[in-house]
């Protein structure tokens, strides 16, 4: 009877230590900064591409834009509307250093420049005299149910006066 009893105590403490293991995987927060560099790397490649599709696509859903001296873009089709009139205008060769990335478990952050050229298109050609870029963006990020991180929320500053 006191083998069965200990047999029957120590199933019932395995299982109430696998049933409180549900907790959220261990995350690498090198990982995770490396992630979020990766992700600013592709805005980099999909602004050069041309790609506004592909740029809206890097927002996680309920993702919000805030341009300088414009309004904010709160929906998706807002994103990808501006994405593609921008894109559609201009030539970008910037380049989107982060200066500071960080991450809290679910959550993260980068504070980027933004530097380079952008030359205005007229009739799908670049016209002369590229326009100098100096800027600044924060970034928070999101890590989505797949693992992934999607921007949340971006808004840019000139540094220019």
């Amino acid at each position: 009877m006191l083998r069965a009893q200990s047999v029957v105590a120590s199933v019932l403490a395995l299982a109430a230590t696998l049933s409180c293991s549900g907790r959220a995987p261990t995350r690498d927060p090198e990982a995770d900064k490396a992630a979020i560099r990766a992700l600013i790397s592709r805005a980099v490649e999909v602004s050069r591409a041309g790609n506004g599709a592909a740029w809206a696509a890097l927002f996680a859903d309920g993702g919000v834009y805030m341009p300088a001296n414009g309004p904010e873009i709160t929906t998706r089709a807002g994103l990808e509307e501006f994405a593609q009139l921008y894109l559609g205008r201009f030539w970008s060769q910037t380049t989107i250093t982060p200066v500071e990335v960080e991450v809290f478990g679910d959550w993260g952050f980068a504070r980027t420049s933004v530097k380079g050229t952008i030359q205005a298109k007229v009739g799908g050609d670049p016209v002369p005299d590229p326009l100098q870029v100096d800027g600044k963006e924060i970034g928070i990020y999101r890590r989505q149910q797949d693992g992934a991180w999607k921007l949340w929320r971006l808004i840019g500053n000139s540094n220019r006066q």
